[in-house]
């Protein structure tokens, strides 16, 4: 789990080896934030340590990743080579995904926005654009499957290639079933709103809308939803 508090990146990382039963509400019942990144996925790459375990963090942003980018792998030292040294160090686990968010990293710190929060949505995408290019052109193939989320708990982009992705627009919410039902509890739901993504969701129900395939989805702070083709 990513979370945000005050600008700054938390992280809570639960790898195990055992399969068990995730109580979604019990993981995320103490967090408060205005953006929240939830992965679970079984292991592909890499041993059980958190080193290994989604989501990764640098700086202010949060990276997520799904599928597998063998090629990539490969070719880990020729690719970290390229990297800008300071991103280079801080690459600590064994997994692709790590370098495909190093690789996003370097392009950012290029663009002079590493450290910008002031960022825009259409700047973001560019540079996730840019960052999927150079993958392809690293594994020789715009065929391998590829879902992505990055944010800087201001705006947010995801891609999905061969991985299923939606979304949903939230404007209040009617019932819950954590919070007691007091007149100040309602209003506090009165006034929701949000944007909710899901990647490789088994049965999203009506609430929910099917991005296309081969799509870079966009999130302002201002929960502007913008879907562009890569």
């Amino acid at each position: 789990v990513g979370y945000y508090r005050h600008d700054d990146p938390l992280l809570i990382k639960r790898p195990s080896t055992k399969e068990a039963v995730i109580d979604y509400p019990e993981l995320v019942n103490d967090i408060t934030s205005n953006v929240l990144v939830v992965h679970i996925r079984k292991a592909t790459v890499g041993a059980w340590k958190d080193s290994n375990t989604h989501p990764f963090r640098f700086r202010k942003w949060l990276f997520a990743h799904l599928g597998h980018l063998p090629k990539l792998a490969e070719q880990r030292e020729e690719v970290a080579g390229k990297l800008q040294p300071f991103l280079a160090r801080n690459i600590s686990g064994e997994t692709d995904s790590e370098l495909v968010f190093h690789l996003f990293l370097d392009k950012l710190y290029k663009s002079g926005k590493i450290n910008d929060l002031s960022m825009t949505t259409d700047h973001l995408a560019e540079l996730v654009r840019h960052c999927v290019s150079e993958i392809d052109e690293i594994c020789g193939t715009t065929q391998q499957r590829l879902g992505i989320l990055i944010t800087n708990g201001q705006v947010m982009a995801a891609v999905c290639r061969g991985i299923s992705l939606h979304y949903s627009h939230r404007e209040g919410i009617l019932e819950c079933p954590i919070h007691d039902d007091s007149d100040q509890q309602q209003a506090v739901h009165r006034r929701f709103r949000g944007v909710m993504l899901g990647a490789e969701m088994a049965d999203p129900g009506h609430q929910w809308r099917e991005v296309a395939d081969g799509s870079l989805l966009s999130v302002s702070k201002e929960l502007e939803l913008k879907v562009q083709q890569l």
